[in-house]
């Protein structure tokens, strides 16, 4: 066989190594997207707990009579409060509302959530809130509702504690407090863990609720995708 007749095979093999060549440069040029390593797994595998956001009243009066039970039709969550009950029926519905539309929030968002029972977990992240309201001397006092206030609205401060620690407060009682008032106990927040402050009215609407339980989810969900070994020790 002559150099000659090999000549179109050399060839041919030389094009191919060439064009080999030419997609091996073309895909470093245009690399194929890699599917991201989503953090959304790692922060919805931790379990949350959801406690009740702490919202207090004036006593009812002595003797006062029984209040109905309202007919409404059944809804997931009970609407908020109406301004014809009692103080303490209020908060109650209040602290409620907030427990059921929060837990539903961070259902549709994937996470594994339940309220919060009297025996503490082991591990996960527990979501817990005080209502309070500033007074005359904006000091941080814990909201009582249906007594004396200068404020028509509320400041909501959320927590979020790893319950691998269990013993951590979310605000502490000052010790030295004013009498001869109705308004609350001044109250000392912890800032040592991650907390938020959210303003409300004092009565306020389903969508006003909703919407904080919104960023209370995306806060939450920030911080167990930056943290989520911590909070699965």
């Amino acid at each position: 066989m002559s150099f000659l007749s090999l000549q179109p095979s050399i060839l041919h093999l030389a094009a191919r190594i060439f064009l080999g060549i030419l997609f091996l440069a073309v895909a470093a040029l245009h690399p194929a997207k890699a599917k991201p390593q989503s953090t959304d797994n790692a922060a919805t595998s931790v379990p949350v707990f959801v406690g009740d956001f702490e919202l207090f009243s004036v006593p009812p009066p002595a003797k006062s009579p029984r209040i109905p039970a309202l007919n409404r039709p059944k809804t997931k969550t009970p609407p908020p409060y109406e301004d014809a009950e009692v103080p303490s029926v209020q908060a109650r519905r209040l602290m409620d509302f907030f427990t059921a539309t929060l837990v539903e929030t961070l259902r549709k968002g994937g996470y594994h959530v339940r309220h919060m029972n009297r025996q503490n977990p082991p591990k996960g992240a527990l979501v817990r809130g005080v209502f309070a309201e500033p007074d005359e001397k904006n000091r941080v006092r814990r909201a009582l509702l249906g007594g004396a206030s200068v404020s028509s609205r509320f400041f909501l401060y959320v927590g979020i504690f790893n319950l691998a620690r269990p013993d951590q407060p979310l605000y502490q009682l000052a010790a030295e407090q004013p009498d001869g008032d109705q308004l609350g106990p001044v109250i000392t927040l912890n800032n040592y863990i991650p907390l938020a402050k959210y303003e409300l009215d004092k009565n306020p609407t389903e969508e006003d609720v909703r919407k904080i339980c919104a960023q209370i989810a995306a806060s939450l969900g920030a911080l167990l995708a930056a943290n989520p070994d911590a909070f699965s020790e």
